[in-house]
């Protein structure tokens, strides 16, 4: 199993307070989260994760961002999802 950086674009209309991205924070201790300086709409974050390859990290990646979503009482759309090691990445965007 090799480990990989899984990083995800989350936006809310109405952006984030400092208890939301706390709570998100909390979710799990290695996960490294940050609101966007440009946009706070957009809070971004990454999580280093053991997979069998970059297709199942990558599925990975989109599986917690969805889980985040759903911890917040409001409506958080996941935009991007990147899974890569030292040579690659692999991204999915929900509009291309």
């Amino acid at each position: 199993m090799d480990t990989f950086t899984l990083v995800f674009v989350l936006r809310a209309a109405g952006g984030f307070d400092e208890a939301v991205v706390e709570g998100i924070r909390g979710y799990d201790g290695r996960l490294h989260v940050w609101q966007d300086d440009a946009d706070p709409t957009v809070l971004r974050g990454s999580i280093e994760r053991g997979a069998d390859d970059l297709d199942e990290a990558l599925a990975d990646g989109r599986a917690l961002a969805d889980e985040l979503a759903a911890t917040v009482p409001f409506d958080l759309a996941v935009e991007e999802v990147a899974a890569m090691d030292d040579e690659r990445q692999l991204v999915w965007r929900a509009k291309p």
